[in-house]
């Protein structure tokens, strides 16, 4: 018998099982979950955009301009704060003062890396004591830690020059942050004071997933306490070594908070760094748009580095 095309279309239909009541419910279950998912992301993401993006879209935009920051708009310049930022002597300056300060606080990392070794031995007594000593500095707000280190450097009655004629090495207090020879260093001392307890934290956590038994094998061997750091507890901590230099080479290239409260830039621009250098621009001389492009150059020379040395480590 021949069909016709509604029929055959009926019997097709017929064909096929009907959509369940449960599977519906399903489908509205999982509607649901994936709404009040977005629902709960959403607040964070607001603050994320409105609070970060939104800011670092806005300085990409003033790098193009010039702005005072109290005329009505901006006026489009272009490419032209880069071309200035190229010849600007005074930027390349205080990007040589933050490289200092970056091997400065590799150093800090070096004391830290030997305190915990150093504390992770069992014939050291008290030392939950010890690292709550050295790690309280790493909580302290930099700003506090400024003021403090600012008495401590003063000339006339400060505890270092005092200390140092106690000692009877008078010859040796000056003015440690009035001397353009001296002032880097000690502000980078102050920084490394607040920086090295945690290191000390973090190679101390390293050091419990390094094998015990790596150590008794090399002892065996007749290998001495310095052999066996160089070659069983450095290369044991090679992940927390890296993410030490990255962290403190991103916040050694952003520092302003020490440089503002001790020395704001000075004497003659030897502690001067990229940040107080666009804080300068902004807020001192007015050139909004210039420190924008410079806040621009700062941030994509960061994250460059930081993908290069990530790049290396990982061949490594």
């Amino acid at each position: 018998m021949v069909l016709s095309s509604g029929t055959r279309g009926v019997a097709a239909g017929a064909g096929r099982p009907a959509a369940s009541p449960a599977a519906g419910r399903a489908g509205g279950r999982k509607v649901r979950r994936v709404v009040d998912g977005y629902a709960l992301v959403l607040p964070a993401a607001l603050l994320y955009g409105v609070f970060l993006l939104a800011p670092i879209v806005q300085t990409v935009y003033l790098g193009f301009t010039r702005w005072d920051g109290l005329t009505a708009s901006p006026a489009w310049t272009g490419l032209d704060n880069y071309r200035r930022l190229v010849g600007d002597e005074r930027f390349f300056s205080a990007l040589l003062n933050n490289l200092r300060w970056v091997a400065g606080s590799w150093l800090a990392q070096g004391f830290g890396l030997a305190l915990a070794a150093l504390l992770s031995a069992s014939w050291i007594r008290g030392r939950t004591v010890f690292r709550t000593v050295f790690f309280v500095p790493a909580t302290m707000s930099l700003v506090v830690v400024g003021i403090v280190w600012d008495f401590v450097y003063n000339p006339n009655w400060g505890l270092l020059n005092g200390a140092l004629e106690t000692v009877g090495a008078g010859a040796a207090t000056t003015g440690w942050l009035s001397g353009e020879s001296t002032a880097m260093p000690a502000v980078i001392a102050t920084a490394n004071w607040t920086y090295f307890g945690f290191a000390m934290v973090i190679f101390m956590a390293g050091l419990q997933n390094v094998d015990r038994s790596l150590y008794e094998a090399a002892a065996l061997d007749g290998a001495g306490a310095l052999a066996q750091f160089r070659h069983i507890t450095v290369p044991g901590l090679r992940t927390q070594i890296t993410l030490l230099l990255i962290v403190s080479f991103i916040n050694t290239l952003r520092t302003f908070d020490l440089v503002y409260v001790m020395t704001s830039g000075g004497p003659g621009g030897s502690t001067e760094v990229v940040a107080y250098y666009i804080y300068s621009l902004a807020f001192t001389t007015r050139q909004v748009g210039y420190g924008a492009a410079t806040a621009v150059v700062l941030t994509v020379l960061t994250l460059l580095i930081t993908i290069v040395f990530l790049r290396l480590r990982e061949r490594d």
